[in-house]
């Protein structure tokens, strides 16, 4: 038995997907042998080249890609190899087989309903799907006619190992506290109705004792520094450059509030919310949205907490007691983390994906 990941996201390509193909190609490679067909070359000095994985690229222009896959594929295939799909785009490159197929559901690839026969038809192939988070699962089993039985939530938090690390809270020790987000810049994340929320509580003195620090980039990178300028803000928010993973547990393991209300722009909604994980790991609570799978990574007075974005007073009041309210800060902090080790720990979430795949018929 082989693994086969047919993908369209993949390293050296950065992005949630990106990261979640990667981690699964990682895992699985240590048990079983590994192919993988990406859709772009991957350099020989990346990472992911010193695991056992064959990888099969496809130099060819994106129309092209899914027939020069699918003929690939068509010939290598044994009956017992699992095929697992980034989403149901990559099921375009599978030739008519009997394999178990696993497919993937993130969010935001369903929301388009224009597709939605083309994806009903594709869907028929699929043994079993895998969705982040149970909006995701609804969202699918809406437009798809597809088994509900069939139809898994599995956390995509397969990269993200409990390393046993020791956290030693510091609050208390800081002259300011230290607010982190570590994200694409762009305005789903909600960067803009926060930085209006710290300004009204700065004008009227409900906080003064924190820093910001904004870890990325993107297309709304040039708007954010301009409300920072706008608000005379300097002090107080900082924009910094994207950063590595060993980078990423040093800022974490400093940071006490990890913020990122995020909300539906458009067809674009979070699947689920890597980043609130990544921080649990590090004992820090997140304040995040309502809209899409957030709600699955971040539980509401438990872990952080869910905020709509876009109600002003709402997102003040949530902000307000997050800085000044250390007790509760750190309680959530404490449950984030053990609900971590529970529930989103790499261990934890690839057995729950092996027994899905075990019990798929």
């Amino acid at each position: 038995m082989r693994v086969i990941i047919v993908t369209q996201t993949f390293p050296p390509r950065t992005g949630g997907m990106q990261s979640v193909m990667s981690a699964l190609a990682k895992n699985f490679s240590k048990i079983i042998p590994t192919y993988v067909f990406p859709d772009h070359n991957i350099p020989k000095s990346h990472a992911i080249r010193s695991y056992k994985i064959e990888f099969n690229f496809s130099k060819f222009p994106k129309i092209f890609r899914p027939l020069i896959k699918k003929i690939k594929l068509k010939k290598i295939l044994k009956e017992d190899d699992i095929i697992i799909c980034d989403s149901w785009k990559s099921l375009n490159a599978l030739p008519n087989i009997n394999n178990k197929i696993v497919m993937l559901a993130h969010g935001q690839e369903f929301l388009s309903k224009s597709k939605k026969n083309k994806i009903n038809k594709l869907v028929k192939k699929v043994s079993i799907v895998i969705s982040s988070s149970n909006y995701t699962k609804n969202m699918f089993l809406k437009i798809c006619k597809f088994p509900k039985s069939k139809t898994y939530v599995i956390p995509p938090t397969y990269e993200i190992e409990d390393n046993k690390i020791k956290i030693q809270n510091n609050s208390s020790n800081k002259k300011d506290l230290i607010l982190t987000t570590i994200s694409r810049l762009e305005e789903r994340k909600g960067f803009l109705p926060v930085i209006k929320a710290l300004k009204y509580l700065i004008k009227n003195k409900l906080i003064n004792n924190f820093v910001w620090s904004i870890y990325g980039d993107g297309y709304l990178k040039k708007t954010i520094k301009e409300q920072i300028n706008y608000y005379k803000l300097n002090k107080y928010i900082k924009i910094k450059n994207f950063v590595n993973e060993n980078s990423k547990e040093k800022i974490l393991m400093n940071s006490d509030l990890f913020i990122m209300p995020s909300y539906k722009v458009e067809n674009s909604i979070e699947g689920f919310g890597i980043s609130y994980i990544e921080a649990a790991k590090y004992s820090v609570p997140s304040i995040s949205g309502v809209d899409g799978g957030v709600v699955d990574a971040v539980i509401h007075n438990e872990t952080g907490w869910n905020v709509n974005t876009l109600n002003q007073k709402e997102l003040e009041n949530v902000i307000f007691e997050a800085i000044n309210n250390q007790t509760k800060r750190n309680q959530f902090g404490k449950n984030a983390r053990q609900l971590f080790i529970k529930k989103f720990a790499s261990d934890k979430v690839l057995r729950k994906f092996m027994a899905a795949i075990r019990n798929s018929s």
